[in-house]
């Protein structure tokens, strides 16, 4: 009891602690997996001060008398990760999710769909030091088509005017990019596009339903999640009978407002089994590798959120729509074919992101097994580390600042019991956590985690 009492109160006196208290601290004689494409270091010593990493030195080199030592023996130092897709919680709620998510190893976080007023809050207080957390890139509200629901992270659109208002106003509220959401109708989807590129706001997300997976290039989306969304949008472009497809999805999303808006269930034929069965029978691999160029040679990133399709979307859809035994067979095999998509996005050059699309408490261990989801589809484990931290920070034009272990950089780092290139869950085992340049240990991420 005293112990835990004893962690708990550490963990409290770090949370009141300015980001600069530890002054100097070195891991020394760690494995350095850097981020980038160069090999593993052995026996490095990284030194810390202020936050940043001032110096990455090979063994032999004694650290300064005057820096905390932190043995990286037989342990492998990797970049602090980042969640690619989060969705935040009221500011008031935030305090725990912050700290658990920090006991994961999470250092990042891009935010894809909150109440605005808090997560700006969210973002001023983790960057002060006032709150302990991942930096916070934010989108605020997720804005989508006229449907009536009425949420703090979504804002409903029903004209070309207000949705350039609305552009206009999360740009002057000094958000990072503006997110879509895939019930936006084409004349709003373009007006968003427009007034984005007008405000020179990066804008990302979902792509509408009606909305094709090549026109996202046309419009400079910048990311695309979910593969699509729940309208299989990347799938339906890759498919020789797209025309086909189209017009389904099209009729579907005309059905979706008017049970919306009479309050009665809705059709969804993309999650029956005919549809799928035949979309999987028709994918083109030409067409696939031309939509995989024009996304590499445009710098559209995919965001797959693998987990998220696996374990939320066709459960989701069958406790909706009481799926047939035979449904949820063709959902099984729509997943193996997004995963093998995924794969096949990255060996064509495309940028891939690893995200879990979720509320901030399930954000920690959900990344985990979306990193093992990502190598299933065909990724090294290299590959998959990059898309929680290096091709994050280039795809959000930080790069010079994080996601990679250099000089200069911010001190996000993740110090690893086990190598993570031998095995992608090893990036479970965490030693400990060094958050902008301060250290969390391995007894007080226990704490965080269960705070």
């Amino acid at each position: 009891m005293m112990r835990r009492l004893f962690l708990l109160l550490a963990v409290a006196l770090a949370t009141l602690l300015p980001a600069w208290a530890q002054d100097k601290l070195a891991i020394v004689n760690a494995t350095l997996i850097d981020g980038s494409d160069h090999p593993p270091r052995q026996h490095a010593t990284v030194l810390v001060q202020g936050g940043k990493i001032i110096s990455i030195t090979d063994a032999g080199t004694k650290p300064p008398i005057d820096a905390q030592i932190v043995d990286g023996s037989g342990r492998f130092l990797v970049p602090g990760l980042w969640n690619n897709d989060l969705h935040g919680p009221a500011y008031s709620e935030a305090k725990a999710p912050l700290l658990s998510l920090v006991s994961y190893g999470i250092t990042t976080i891009r935010d894809m769909g909150a109440p605005l007023d808090d997560i700006v809050r969210l973002r001023n207080a983790t960057a002060s030091g006032a709150l302990v957390g991942p930096r916070l890139f934010i989108a605020g509200p997720l804005l989508q088509g006229p449907i009536p629901i009425q949420m703090a992270l979504i804002v409903d659109l029903f004209s070309e005017a207000q949705a350039r208002e609305e552009v206009r106003n999360l740009r002057q509220h000094n958000v990072d990019y503006i997110e879509v959401d895939t019930s936006l109708p084409p004349t709003l989807y373009w007006a968003i596009a427009d007034e984005a590129k007008r405000q020179n706001i990066p804008f990302v997300g979902h792509i509408p339903a009606k909305i094709s997976a090549r026109d996202a290039a046309k419009a400079n989306q910048t990311d695309v999640e979910h593969l699509g969304g729940r309208f299989l949008n990347v799938l339906i472009s890759c498919s020789s009978n797209e025309a086909y497809f189209h017009q389904v999805i099209d009729k579907t999303y005309d059905d979706m407002l008017v049970a919306l808006k009479e309050n009665h269930p809705l059709n969804e034929p993309q999650f029956r089994a005919e549809f799928d069965e035949r979309l999987l029978r028709t994918f083109d691999e030409k067409k696939a590798q031309k939509l995989y160029h024009l996304y590499a040679t445009t710098g559209i990133a995919q965001t797959p959120t693998l987990y998220a399709l696996k374990n939320s979307l066709w459960q989701g859809a069958r406790d909706r729509d009481k799926l047939s035994d035979r449904d949820m067979e063709a959902g099984t095999k729509i997943f193996a074919k997004d995963m093998a998509v995924v794969g096949a996005m990255k060996r064509a050059g495309m940028t891939i992101l690893a995200g879990t699309d979720g509320p901030y408490p399930q954000g920690g261990d959900e990344l985990h097994s979306e990193l093992e989801l990502l190598v299933q589809a065909g990724l090294t484990p290299l590959q998959a580390l990059q898309a929680a931290s290096r091709d994050a920070a280039n795809a959000m034009g930080v790069l010079k600042e994080t996601g990679t272990i250099e000089v200069g950089q911010t001190a996000d780092l993740v110090l690893l019991d086990a190598d993570p290139l031998a095995e992608i869950s090893n990036t479970r085992k965490i030693d400990s956590v060094i958050l902008h340049g301060r250290l969390f240990s391995k007894d007080e991420l226990a704490a965080m985690r269960n705070h």
